[in-house]
């Protein structure tokens, strides 16, 4: 596709319906997603306890490339492509190393400002990987990642549909907040427990808020609420998976809460009380996504690994099926576009952010 047809293509798109076809087959579309958006996004890659005595440097994979990031000292790392060793920019934030490929990035500082206090209260400078699983998806980036910013295929009904994350978090909360702040339907009984939890949690000393996006440059969406009625962690029963909480919930007092933050399309981070996983979506090809999930814990502290990771481990294997027959399915002769539902808003604020960040790239190609 040539650029006016790929201008004419993004025109054309209503914002309630889902995107053309094209957006998730074509090569060239697919080129210009990861030039207009990954590249010029920050994105986070790993936690600095990838690294030590022995491991002193990090492959991340990009289309047609890798970039290697290196630890220079303790507080100083590099990054770099392979092919042509054209250095990327590096900043890091709570241990989180964040890489940006673009020439001219956006201001970091404007980037992390208000996501800053979501992060901090779980002290990752204290933090390690306990574990770490890279699931690769047989579907577009756009696909897969428009899978994690909508609510309704938990409903299915079927083997992949999310049962067990909807016994963790409640139905309400799915409903309303299961792709971050504003991406469902109003509940007032999640809304009255919510209010009340927040009351409590202000008054126990630990912090809570919301966060929506105030700007077109970045995709950023940030909240705590708390996890279903008597739930204390992510896990099978309920109960903690590790032998100390992290950071302010050892320090202070524990809230039986849940932090969800979405840095970009690329990255999500999600925490409660005992562990925090940190979620990476790198765009390989156009049928191509891989996803890597890190859990966290603090750093002295011992845990069941398979406990911990049991929710979004299974999760994230159902997503995977999900995304990889959705692909199928637009990939198809049959395919149509159809209109989103009320708990789909957020593939409609994610798809304007996509279809206005390509047309203004394409626009700034002289």
């Amino acid at each position: 596709m040539n650029q006016p047809s790929i201008k004419k293509l993004i025109q054309s798109q209503r914002l309630d319906y889902n995107l053309d076809q094209a957006f998730f087959c074509d090569d060239e579309l697919f080129n210009l997603s990861y030039e207009s958006i990954f590249m010029k996004q920050w994105v986070y890659v790993t936690h600095v306890s990838t690294f030590n005595d022995e491991t002193v440097s990090f492959n991340f994979q990009v289309p047609n490339d890798v970039i290697i990031i290196k630890k220079i000292s303790n507080e100083k790392y590099e990054a770099y492509l392979a092919s042509n060793k054209n250095y990327c920019h590096v900043k890091v934030f709570e241990s989180l190393i964040f890489i940006n490929l673009s020439e001219e990035p956006y201001s970091f500082e404007e980037f992390i400002l208000p996501l800053k206090p979501f992060i901090e209260i779980h002290g990752l400078n204290d933090a390690k990987i306990a574990f770490e699983k890279e699931y690769v998806f047989n579907s577009s980036h756009l696909a897969t990642i428009q899978n994690f910013k909508e609510c309704n295929h938990c409903w299915g009904g079927n083997d992949v549909s999310h049962k067990d994350y909807l016994s963790v978090h409640g139905s309400e909360y799915c409903n309303s907040y299961g792709a971050g702040v504003g991406s469902g339907i109003d509940s007032k009984l999640f809304s009255d427990r919510l209010t009340k939890w927040t009351e409590q949690t202000i008054l126990d000393g630990n912090f809570v808020g919301e966060y929506t996006e105030a700007t077109e440059k970045f995709f950023r969406v940030a909240e705590r609420t708390p996890l279903n009625t008597d739930i204390f962690s992510e896990t099978k029963d309920g109960s903690y998976a590790c032998s100390r909480l992290m950071g302010q919930f050892h320090d202070n007092k524990a809230d039986h809460g849940y932090t969800a933050v979405g840095f970009s399309p690329f990255n999500s981070f999600v925490a409660n009380n005992e562990f925090a996983i940190l979620f990476v979506f790198t765009p390989v090809s156009p049928n191509k996504t891989i996803v890597k999930l890190m859990w966290c814990i603090h750093k002295d502290a011992t845990c069941d690994i398979d406990k911990m990771i049991w929710l979004w481990d299974v999760t994230t294997k159902e997503d995977r099926i999900l995304c990889e027959v959705n692909q199928k399915g637009i990939e198809s002769k049959s395919f149509v576009q159809g209109q989103y539902g009320k708990l789909e808003t957020g593939l409609i604020q994610y798809q304007k952010f996509y279809l206005d960040h390509l047309q203004s790239h394409l626009n700034s190609i002289v």
